[in-house]
């Protein structure tokens, strides 16, 4: 048949992901998926990444995914494999960050007859209850048990992780990896188009278009959904051909050029910078924000208040002007108009006057003495080169780094609305991984604290294996600070092991090994840091190296402290409703 070429299942999906432009899949191996990675080798360019557990290699893909603007592709076996990936993945649903999940499955057969094989839970087991587990943090999935429609399942699987970012899920049974499908289709390039309803974008263009032109102060707010959706370029050409003062969020901090005169600042509600919040939510008469995510750590608190008579919306499920909702809209192409009409005439749109640049205050002027958390992130801000990539851990250190200013195009990414400990460990593979397929020239700089460190310090180990050379800042304060400040500052939970010796992790972990290289070093006061921070070799960053930073135990930054004491007064207020609902329990004689 001249409409059929057979090719194998694993190599036609594996074809298939690598003509999206992945070049490395991550995970780990189990019994159920080693037929299925055989095929990784059968597509050239393709490479595999071996992580040291399943959930560190979902924090992996979610990284990979953020620097590369594609699906991380993560393999896990049946039952363990999956479940342990299973946090990593709802955070990366969370963030919007797209995994193409692959679970290799047991055979149709075993499931058929409910054998009771390894990785099941009881007798007559059902083989698919873990697949009903995944179902509330995924897009789409399929379970590919069907000769018939395998080819299609696939490719439907694969455009809904491009055009949604957000996780999929592939059941692979081991019984069907060889099955020889249809190659033929593999010529046709999958439909990732994103444009669903073109008319109602012309709409929406042009009334966003001619409410820029009436405005007198309009202005741009860049957050985290315009990075997660692929957006980065069409959101910062936006703000050059405009000339409109841009600000962004703190998920979304690093989307505005923070050394151009158009950055007007980090726009977090209550706990902005003084006069931020005011030019946004006050002076300007236009509020364009595109890829919006409002979480409670990405709007102070909820003290965002942009009124919708000012406010044009630009998210991935909606477009909304003026409070007129457009459901089942994707930003993107409206994005893309917007640019095209700027191009053509920028001048329709241009205002005068209408940018002031509030300079970021210094929260630590000391040149000596103990480090403490006001000086801290702010050095590491001045420390950033060009084109950087940064990871920030779940922490002070999320809370902290927003204040710093950051160089000419860097990446910053931290997974403050998800917070799940450790994962910018994993994270930092997956840039490592995206950042060596686009031949990135800029430094990927991690920044860890002790505690977060502890949940999942094995991949360093992958980072030294696969070569990878970040500059690491480990941030020593004792334990969980985070949490001592939320509730126990003196409890024991929060309480870690201190004995580790961080100056020997990178050579434990391969760093001694012929022909690598590592740095280790340490500064308890602004002067060592200083000097390590100015030291050529370090800021070249040719080798694996970590510097660990030691601050003090209690000492948090001004937001975290300023959101804790909002969610706390929240909670007095709810405590004492409910200490009322308890009394009227007790004297109806409820708890007996």
């Amino acid at each position: 048949m001249s409409n059929y070429k057979p090719v194998p299942l694993g190599e036609y999906l594996f074809r298939r992901i690598k003509s999206l432009g992945i070049s490395h899949i991550l995970g780990c191996p189990g019994d159920f998926n080693l037929t299925l990675l055989d095929h990784i080798y059968n597509v050239e360019g393709l490479n595999w990444v071996g992580c040291c557990n399943e959930l560190n290699g979902a924090y992996a893909a979610d990284g990979y995914a953020r620097v590369r603007d594609l699906p991380g592709v993560l393999i896990t076996t049946y039952g363990v494999g999956e479940l342990s990936a299973m946090n990593g993945v709802a955070g990366a649903y969370a963030e919007h960050a797209g995994i193409i999940h692959i679970v290799g499955n047991t055979a149709r057969q075993l499931q058929e007859n409910k054998i009771m094989i390894h990785h099941t839970l009881e007798a007559n087991p059902d083989h698919g209850v873990y697949r009903g587990m995944s179902e509330p943090i995924r897009a789409t999935s399929a379970f590919l048990d069907n000769e018939a429609t395998m080819a299609s399942e696939i490719d439907r699987v694969l455009i809904t992780a491009i055009k949604t970012r957000l996780p999929v899920f592939l059941f692979i049974p081991t019984d069907v990896v060889d099955t020889p499908l249809n190659g033929i289709r593999l010529d046709k390039p999958l439909d990732l188009n994103l444009s669903t309803k073109p008319d109602v974008e012309e709409l929406i263009a042009k009334r966003i278009l001619e409410a820029l032109e009436k405005s007198e102060r309009p202005c741009i707010l860049a957050d985290v959904l315009a990075k997660r959706h692929a957006a980065t370029k069409q959101t910062r050409r936006l703000i050059e051909l405009s000339g409109y003062q841009a600000f962004s969020t703190i998920l979304g901090k690093g989307l505005v050029d923070e050394t151009s005169s158009q950055f007007g600042g980090l726009y977090n509600g209550s706990m902005s910078f003084p006069g931020i919040k005011e030019a946004v939510e006050n002076n300007a008469d236009v509020v364009l924000n595109i890829g919006l995510h409002l979480t409670y750590s990405n709007t102070g608190a909820f003290s965002r208040q942009i009124p919708d008579n000012k406010l044009i919306a630009l998210h991935p499920h909606y477009c909304s002007v003026f409070g007129q909702r457009y459901e089942g809209v994707h930003f993107l192409p409206v994005l893309e108009r917007l640019v095209a009409e700027f191009e053509k005439n920028k001048g329709r749109f241009a205002k005068k006057n209408t940018v002031t640049r509030f300079e970021i205050p210094v929260l630590d002027k000391d040149a000596s003495g103990a480090i403490r958390q006001s000086y801290i992130w702010q050095r590491i801000g001045r420390f950033t080169g060009p084109d950087d990539i940064v990871f920030v851990e779940v922490g002070t250190a999320q809370f902290g780094m927003p204040d710093a200013s950051l160089a000419a195009n860097v990446q910053y990414e931290t997974q403050i609305y998800w917070s799940s400990i450790g994962y910018t460990v994993g994270g930092t593979l997956g840039a490592l991984v995206a950042a060596k397929e686009k031949n990135h020239k800029g430094r990927v700089i991690l920044v860890v604290g002790d505690g977060s460190l502890q949940m999942t310090v094995q991949e360093i180990s992958t980072m030294i294996r696969n070569g990878f050379t970040p500059t690491i800042f480990l941030i020593n304060n004792d334990g969980y600070t985070i949490e001592r400040e939320i509730h126990g500052p003196e409890q024991q939970y929060n309480d870690i092991c201190t004995s580790w010796d961080h100056m020997k992790m990178l050579e434990f972990f391969g760093g001694r090994q012929k022909g690598f290289q590592s740095r280790s070093v340490q500064a308890r006061t602004v002067e060592e840091l200083e000097a390590i921070l100015t030291d050529s070799e370090f800021i070249k960053s040719d080798r694996i190296q970590l510097c660990e930073v030691y601050v003090p135990k209690f000492d948090v930054p001004w937001v975290l402290r300023g959101q804790v004491d909002a969610h706390k007064a929240r909670q007095k207020i709810a405590g004492e409703k409910q200490r009322k609902d308890w009394d009227k329990l007790v004297s109806a004689g409820t708890f007996t």
